[in-house]
């Protein structure tokens, strides 16, 4: 009973975390179509699995920023990462977003590939007036 009484507050210190940071330039700038840059979003997620597959904990993209967690549910995907780009464009009131990149990476070695982190990065520029 005590290694998985000592797994719990592990997991819990290592915990997923769903993050969107805006950086709005400090001065006008314009892309190639005339378009003022409103501002760079950048979306990070991250969360555990067991063997790479099973998903253990996760960062929440429905609260992000807020230390919110889900456990055993798959919440570090693409596509999340996407809804959360697009839920910050809305609230900044972004005309486009150009330049969208995304990056996933796993790593595994920590724990001798037995818990994998999995993290999902996602940027873009957003447009705007």
């Amino acid at each position: 009973m005590k290694p998985f009484a000592a797994l719990v507050p592990a997991l819990l210190l290592l915990a997923g975390c769903a993050t969107v940071e805006t950086v709005a330039p400090q001065q006008k700038l314009r892309t190639d179509g005339d378009k003022p840059l409103k501002s760079v979003i950048s979306v990070e997620n991250y969360g555990y699995y067991l063997f790479g597959f099973i998903p253990l904990i996760g960062g929440d993209p429905a609260y992000p920023n807020e230390n919110r967690t889900a456990c055993f549910r798959e919440t570090v995907t693409l596509q999340r990462n996407m809804d959360m780009l697009a839920d910050e464009a809305r609230r900044i009131k972004a005309k486009d977003l150009v330049n969208l990149k995304s990056e996933v990476e796993w790593t595994g070695s920590f724990s001798f590939w037995v818990f994998w982190r999995k993290t999902i990065y996602t940027s873009a520029d957003a447009l705007g007036e």
